[in-house]
């Protein structure tokens, strides 16, 4: 009986080594597992959008009221100009990812767009120190084959994502140091960027801390059967995490549970004469089984607010869209 019990014991020690040496890989969602409720501030309680009279907060005027993610504040300029070289190396420094984003040079606007003010800059000349951002990203712009498979387009989806972080970071810290402003952008060789203020200036977003943020992404993948991966929280301005996660759970079935999972790690609250409001000021989510990627979100909240998707397959997206016209709608 006695070596019955050790042997018992050792095969137990044995599997719980296992389970770890595997990093305990979840395999099924586990309903037991409570996700207390965490929205952010209601964006009923926002103040007034302020006005920004100085010239390094240049934008032009195009369309009605900027569209806001977060609350915003006027800026208080530095004491001391901060020189813009130094306002790019101090933003690429605590970034916190150099993989996608090489280098940003600043020069003034390209000659074209001052030769056409209304088409860029809708009739209004920018301040005659201007300066424009020329953004290092190859991963970003590099044109794929049609037969790229996902680690590639996935690549090329992260560089995107962080590319937009750093404009959206590059041009509120151009509005805080109070000297020139940042009023366009050009990645690589690709298309031109205006600074307008239908973008929204100076957000403050509700992020939590990086601990306690880790701390729910552990919850919610015990409550939805995945491990982390890959977790970087950037920092273009605030926190911008970027998720990777593992599961053993049916694609599809993931695949719907992901609005429910990114609603919980990214909570936004909604009114109905009110703006939306986000917890973080950008999000990329990324799923993968044993048999490679499968799903990935976007988003983008400062700057030029933009989201996006990709899923291995094209009649399973998380979020509703529109179908290219080379899906079959009689295959899904």
């Amino acid at each position: 009986m006695r070596s019955t019990r050790s042997l018992v014991a050792l095969l137990a020690a044995v599997v719980t080594t296992a389970a770890a040496c595997a990093g305990q890989r979840a395999s099924s969602l586990d309903t037991s597992v409570h996700v207390p409720a965490d929205p952010p501030p209601a964006s009923a309680t926002w103040p007034p959008y302020p006005h920004f009279p100085a010239a390094s907060c240049w934008g032009r005027e195009l369309g009605g009221g900027p569209l806001r993610s977060a609350p915003s504040a006027p800026v208080t300029p530095h004491a001391r100009q901060v020189a813009p070289e130094t306002i790019v190396q101090r933003l690429l420094a605590r970034l916190g990812d150099r993989r996608y984003v090489l280098r940003v040079e600043l020069g003034p606007p390209p000659p074209i767009t001052l030769q056409h003010l209304r088409g860029y800059y809708a009739g209004v000349r920018p301040p005659p120190d201007s300066l424009w951002a020329y953004v290092d990203a190859p991963a970003a712009t590099r044109q794929l084959p049609s037969h790229a498979g996902p680690q590639a387009s996935g690549a090329q989806m992260i560089a995107d994502w962080e590319t937009q972080l750093v404009i959206g970071a590059l041009r509120d810290d151009f509005c805080a140091a109070g000297g020139p402003p940042l009023v366009g952008w050009t990645v690589g060789r690709g298309g031109i960027g205006v600074s307008d203020r239908t973008q929204a200036l100076e957000q403050r977003f509700p992020a939590p801390s990086p601990a306690d943020f880790r701390r729910r992404v552990e919850l919610v993948g015990r409550r939805y059967g995945f491990t982390v991966e890959e977790q970087r929280l950037l920092r273009p301005r605030q926190l911008a995490p970027l998720l990777v996660v593992h599961t053993s759970r049916d694609r599809k079935a993931f695949v719907a549970d992901v609005p429910k999972i990114l609603g919980l790690l990214d909570p936004v609250s909604t009114g109905s004469r009110a703006p939306t409001a986000i917890t973080f000021e950008g999000f990329f989510f990324a799923a993968a089984d044993d048999n490679g990627p499968f799903v990935r979100v976007e988003n983008v909240y400062r700057g030029e607010t933009e989201g996006g998707q990709w899923s291995w397959n094209p009649c399973y997206y998380p979020y509703a869209h529109s179908e290219p016209i080379t899906t079959n709608p009689r295959r899904c």
